[in-house]
């Protein structure tokens, strides 16, 4: 067998294996692109997902896809349900020229506004618990405010030094943000509040999520996931933090069982991990062969929805 022989046959085995690898995408080969945001519906057997392809709509148990809808943002970040269920919104836009907010309703998709206020990528969207009033961070370091059916962000806040990356409130008018300054930001959304942050973190803050009320507990915990390898438990509205445990791999994404008395993390090196905020003992759920990236659990099955690359998971929790 000549050499040049030998070299087309080795080319075309490659050719073979990246088309295994990737396969066809209208006629290229290319990977599909990282899912980078998820949300639940009001519909236990829908989830949206979020990437630079558009939003994504998947449905049943096996979280079986439909086509992509162009949603006219270069990348989507965050999505958040309204909590009537009747509208979404979508935090993304283009990495060092614009941040972008859309409001959706649901199901129809319709877009409703479209806020453009943020100078960079918004990395985080989230709604207050009566549904009048969302918060939107950047990686242009600002937090936004807006009330529902308002065309313009009711405050603009720069408590952080850094990009911002994660959003949540902790009930009421009480909001906490984090982001790449390594701390927590802790204030209430009314105008001339006093900020309050917690700052043990040693790295970047990039997650966080705020414990379910359960009866006859004690005050409500705000968990955190930092690139410093970290899970850190606080009582947020007193400043305290109250215990931490230490991952091997960096836990990337972070969201509270049904019933509150565990926290889920996804981490880098692909585990999901059932962690207890008392006693800090671990349970391996799973390992997915590539870092997890976006984590939540449906409040109605008490299911784990977990992303990382292009895959999407459905897992039951142990019991």
């Amino acid at each position: 067998m000549s050499n040049t022989h030998r070299n087309f046959q080795s080319i075309f085995a490659c050719m073979c294996i990246s088309l295994m690898v990737y396969g066809f995408d209208r006629g290229l080969i290319a990977a599909d692109p990282s899912i980078t945001a998820l949300a639940l519906t009001r519909d236990p057997d829908v989830v949206l997902v979020g990437s630079q392809r558009g939003l994504v709509v998947c449905r049943g148990s096996d979280l079986r896809r439909d086509q992509p809808v162009d949603c006219g943002l270069e990348s989507i970040h965050s999505i958040a349900m309204s909590p009537d269920g009747a509208h979404i919104l979508l935090g993304g836009g283009s990495p060092g020229s614009q941040g972008i907010v859309q409001l959706r309703r649901w199901p129809e998709l319709e877009r409703m506004q479209t806020w453009d206020e943020h100078r960079d990528v918004v990395y985080d969207v989230a709604w207050r618990e009566d549904g009048l009033e969302w918060v939107s961070v950047s990686w242009d370091g600002q937090t936004k405010m807006v009330a529902f059916g308002t065309d313009a962000a009711s405050q603009t806040r720069t408590e952080h030094s850094a990009p911002v990356f994660s959003a949540t409130y902790l009930g009421g008018h009480v909001l906490a943000t984090a982001g790449a300054d390594r701390t927590i930001v802790v204030s209430s959304t009314k105008p001339g509040s006093i900020s309050r942050s917690l700052s043990q973190h040693t790295q970047g803050v990039h997650a966080l999520a705020f414990q379910p009320k359960r009866a006859g507990s004690q005050q409500a915990l705000l968990a955190s996931a930092s690139e410093d390898r970290t899970v850190r438990f606080w009582q947020a509205e007193i400043s305290r933090m109250v215990r931490f445990h230490r991952f091997a791999s960096i836990p990337r994404a972070i969201a509270w069982s049904r019933d509150g008395t565990q926290l889920m993390v996804g981490c880098d090196d692909g585990t999901v991990v059932m962690l207890d905020p008392v006693t800090l003992m671990t349970l391996n759920i799973g390992h997915y062969g590539v870092g997890i990236r976006n984590l939540l659990v449906d409040p109605r099955s008490g299911r784990i929805i977990a992303s990382g690359g292009d895959k999407l998971w459905s897992i039951d929790i142990p019991r």
